[in-house]
């Protein structure tokens, strides 16, 4: 128990978003995204008495946008990292295909499931169901890390692997002391080469040329990365 005043304990053991889901939590979402497939796939039977499943897979889509939930990041690794445009897309449509379910009108529905085909939630949540999110090959992550103690010490690197698994490895060196979390992930070609163009563009804020450490706003790093990306083909 902590005594001195001013002083508190660091308990959390994941970096904020990036907190596991508990299984009776991910059976409840992977039962609601077979619900939401079926209706998706024109099975309309019985979808009044289902409407909280459209709920929690809206919840799932609108977290990865608000990335105010502790398990944020997570879930949206499980969604396939489906862009931000696309996750608030994909989210007006499943309130509105509720919305029109539940006042039984057939020609919203029709537009709210075309909605969604169109942001392939269909497949994307098939993928979810089997715990196969879509991996592009020659693909990585660029990514920002940081914690909500120290919000402008950025991380920002590349991994070939898998954003969750990186945190981990950096979260479990010796003197890091409060978890590490991700801010925000990039899917690019030759992500390696991708890394070496971001460092060299925020050189000015890089606290040491050995370390990937950046000291800065978290809205301005994202700003160049995306100008940057937004210039790169495949």
């Amino acid at each position: 128990m902590d005594t001195a005043e001013g002083f508190r304990r660091i308990e959390q053991k994941w970096g904020f978003g990036m907190a596991r889901v508990k299984p009776a939590v991910q059976r409840g979402r992977i039962e609601a995204a077979r619900t939401v497939c079926d209706i998706l796939a024109g099975n309309h039977r019985g979808a009044l008495e289902r409407l909280e499943d459209i709920s929690i897979v809206k919840g799932l889509y609108t977290r990865t946008y608000k990335k105010d939930q502790w398990d944020w990041f997570t879930v949206w690794g499980q969604l396939g990292f489906p862009a931000h445009r696309i996750t608030l897309q994909a989210s007006h449509a499943l309130l509105l295909l509720r919305r029109s379910i539940q006042g039984s009108d057939a020609t919203a529905t029709g537009q709210a499931v075309a909605q969604l085909v169109s942001c392939d939630v269909p497949g994307v949540l098939e993928r979810f169901i089997l715990g196969a999110p879509e991996r592009r090959p020659n693909h990585g992550f660029i990514y920002i890390l940081s914690t909500r103690e120290m919000p402008t010490l950025l991380k920002i690197g590349y991994t070939d692997r898998d954003v969750v698994t990186r945190a981990k490895e950096i979260n479990s060196a010796t003197g890091v002391i409060v978890p590490y979390g991700a801010r925000a992930v990039w899917i690019v070609p030759h992500a390696h080469r991708v890394e070496s163009d971001i460092h060299a563009r925020l050189a000015v804020f890089r606290l040491r040329k050995d370390r990937e450490f950046f000291q800065m706003n978290f809205s301005d790093a994202a700003k160049i990365i995306d100008a940057y990306i937004a210039t790169l083909t495949e």
